[in-house]
């Protein structure tokens, strides 16, 4: 799940997984209507983004 948050200097969003566990999280964007677009922004792209191993 997608959860916006406010942070002392804005709003970010992180993505939880099944188990609870943070996976990621955004930016602190200056409003919260920027943070959820954001987060509808990488809920759009994920399924398409590659996986690069830089090991």
């Amino acid at each position: 799940m997608f959860e916006v948050l406010k942070a002392s200097t804005g709003y970010f969003w992180r993505l939880k997984g099944g188990n609870g566990e943070i996976l990621c999280h955004s930016e602190v964007y200056t409003t919260k209507q920027s943070a959820e677009r954001g987060a509808e922004t990488a809920k759009r792209i994920a399924p398409s983004a590659s996986v690069v191993d830089r090991t």
